[in-house]
C-alpha cells in the first residue's frame, strides 16, 4: 500500500513538472514575439509583361484549326437550313437511321407543318400507328404510345408521351451543310430491321434484368 502511494505522488509531481515546462516554453515564445522589431520590405513583385492576344490559326489556315471565325467574335452566322428541295410528305423515301434506335430524320418537307402547339400536330395526322401504314409512312413505335415516363397516363390532353410530344425536338429534316470535317462512321445494326424501325421497347430493360 505504502509503495502505491509513492508510486501516485511520482506520477503527480511528474505531471506537474510536464505542465510547468510547457508552460514556460509558450510564455518564452510570446515574449518573444511582443519584442521582435516588425519587418518591412520596399520590394515589389514584377508584373508580367502586358501582350497582345495572338491568334492561332492552325494548320489549315483558319481560326482555331477547322474553325472559320474568330470565336470571340461568334454568334452572328446564320444556321444552315433545311433543304430547300426536299420531296412532300408522302414522295420522299425513308433515310437509314445514324445508329441503332436513334431518333430518324425526317426525309420530307416540314413547310406548313410547324410549329407544333397542345392543339394541333400536324406529325399525328399521318405517324399514328392506325394511319401511317395506309400512307407509306413510319408509325410512332410503343415507346411514344404505351410508355409514359413523365406524367400519368390517365387524362392525357395530347395521343402520345407528353415528353415526345414536341417532335423536332429529336426529329430534323435534312439541311444543306458543309462540314469541316467529314463523318465516316459506320453504325452496327444487331438487327437488319433497326435501320428503319425501332426496337427500343423491346430492348428498354437491356443490360439492368
Amino acid at each position: 500500500m505504502k509503495e502505491m502511494k509513492t508510486l501516485v505522488l511520482l506520477l503527480g509531481l511528474f505531471v506537474v513538472v510536464v505542465v510547468g515546462l510547457i508552460a514556460y516554453t509558450t510564455a518564452k515564445k510570446n515574449a518573444e514575439a511582443q519584442t521582435a522589431p516588425a519587418v518591412t520590405t520596399t520590394e515589389t513583385v514584377a508584373q508580367p509583361a502586358q501582350t497582345e492576344p495572338t491568334t492561332d490559326t492552325g494548320t489549315a489556315g483558319t481560326v482555331g484549326g477547322i474553325r472559320t471565325t474568330d470565336p470571340l467574335q461568334s454568334g452572328s452566322e446564320e444556321l444552315p437550313l433545311p433543304s430547300e428541295n426536299a420531296p412532300a410528305p408522302g414522295a420522299a423515301e425513308r433515310l437509314p437511321r445514324a445508329y441503332e434506335n436513334a431518333p430518324p430524320q425526317i426525309p420530307h418537307s416540314i413547310d406548313g407543318l410547324v410549329p407544333i402547339t397542345l392543339s394541333n400536330n400536324a406529325c399525328l395526322s399521318c405517324h399514328v400507328p392506325e394511319v401511317a401504314p395506309s400512307v407509306g409512312a413510319t408509325p410512332l413505335p410503343p415507346t411514344h404510345l404505351q410508355m409514359d415516363l413523365f406524367s400519368e397516363s390517365e387524362g392525357k390532353k395530347v395521343p402520345v408521351d407528353p415528353s415526345r410530344y414536341n417532335c423536332t425536338q429529336c426529329h430534323v429534316p435534312q439541311a444543306g451543310v458543309n462540314p469541316p470535317v467529314a463523318n465516316e462512321f459506320q453504325p452496327d445494326f444487331r438487327n437488319p430491321e433497326a435501320q428503319n424501325k425501332s426496337t427500343l421497347f423491346d430492348q428498354w430493360n437491356e443490360g439492368v434484368q
